[in-house]
């Protein structure tokens, strides 16, 4: 599929920019509750980033019911990971390429220490533990607390994506949580400095700032040129670029509908050579437009780790709209 396909300019102005911003506002709402819901040891929430400096920033308004566990111990990080659920840390300090940090910030007798941080692809995971005498989950306000038991400062326009736990209690008394923070649709830099500031631990007020320096592990980026459509060619799929991380990938491609199907979006399945599963962990639209009639989406799909012996993938597209599910011919993604 040419380049020219997506590069025409439309002779007609159509009055459809109210109704691409309405469709594309609802699909980041969409995005949010879908990983809200989407629960695995903790909660998913979905935010947005601005420039590489933004704060990271969670709703508020969550009800919290706290969950009395007791981890055995302070685990190590690798334990960590494991006994909170996280895939990707899990992955990573099973190969010892999670990093100590032990950057400490104390604020209204509570100490918060970043204990170590990883940057994998577009992800970004840290762990922390926070030590204080009058910390207790039990006596939070249960209809105004945020539900992982802590939250972060900044405005609802400095969002950065991600999947946060909720904080558990150890034996000796403090408590330990992890979050996975997702750089979206941009140039990732090699390396970056997350900055972090919470404003609520437990049930303690206070200012705890962050500023972590990362280094992105070595990754491999694949330019595609692979594509697949309908049967009747009214739905197209392109291929553009794959990310290979040590746990993560990330997928890049473009989708074709006809300017009916506006709300049509892509559902993937992924298998590689050897008929296993990769996970897709996210799935979304960065940027949708129109064109002489044909909408053009700009999608990133996160997906799990790709095994080093996979020489490529099969890509199985589903076009999914209300009324309708079209499958597409299946795509080869080469890897080696």
């Amino acid at each position: 599929m040419g380049k020219e396909w997506f590069d025409r300019k439309d002779d007609v102005d159509l009055p459809r920019d109210e109704i691409m911003i309405a469709i594309q506002n609802g699909m980041k709402e969409g995005k949010k509750i879908k990983r809200r819901n989407k629960v695995k040891a903790g909660m998913k929430l979905s935010a947005w980033v601005s420039g590489t400096a933004a704060s990271v920033v969670l709703s508020s308004g969550f009800v919290f019911s706290p969950v009395n566990t007791v981890l055995a111990e302070v685990p190590l990080i690798g334990k960590l990971y494991e006994q909170l659920n996280l895939d990707i840390g899990k992955e990573l300090a099973a190969s010892n390429l999670v990093t100590e940090i032990n950057e400490k910030a104390t604020s209204n007798g509570v100490d918060v220490t970043v204990t170590s941080a990883f940057y994998d692809g577009n992800v970004i995971g840290v762990t922390i533990k926070a030590e204080g005498e009058d910390l207790s989950l039990e006596t939070m306000d249960k209809e105004r607390s945020p539900e992982a038991g802590y939250s972060f400062s900044g405005s609802d326009q400095e969002q950065l994506p991600g999947t946060r736990t909720e904080l558990e209690k150890a034996k000796d008394g403090s408590y330990v949580a992890a979050m996975e923070f997702e750089l979206p649709d941009k140039e990732l830099p090699k390396n970056y400095t997350l900055p972090l500031t919470f404003n609520l631990i437990a049930n303690k007020k206070g200012t705890w700032q962050f500023d972590i320096p990362v280094t992105q592990l070595p990754m491999k980026k694949i330019e595609l040129n692979a594509s697949g459509a309908s049967k009747d060619g009214a739905h197209k799929i392109e291929m553009t670029s794959l990310s290979v991380g040590k746990a993560t990938a990330t997928l890049d491609y473009i989708s074709i509908h006809q300017v009916d199907g506006i709300e049509e979006h892509v559902n993937l399945k992924v298998l590689d050579d050897k008929g296993g599963r990769v996970q897709l962990r996210q799935n979304g639209d960065i940027k949708v437009t129109e064109n002489q009639g044909v909408i053009t989406k700009r999608s990133e799909a996160a997906l799990g780790k790709i095994k080093k012996d996979v020489n490529y993938l099969m890509v199985y597209p589903e076009i999914v709209s209300k009324d309708n599910r079209i499958n597409l011919k299946p795509i080869k993604v080469q890897i080696n």
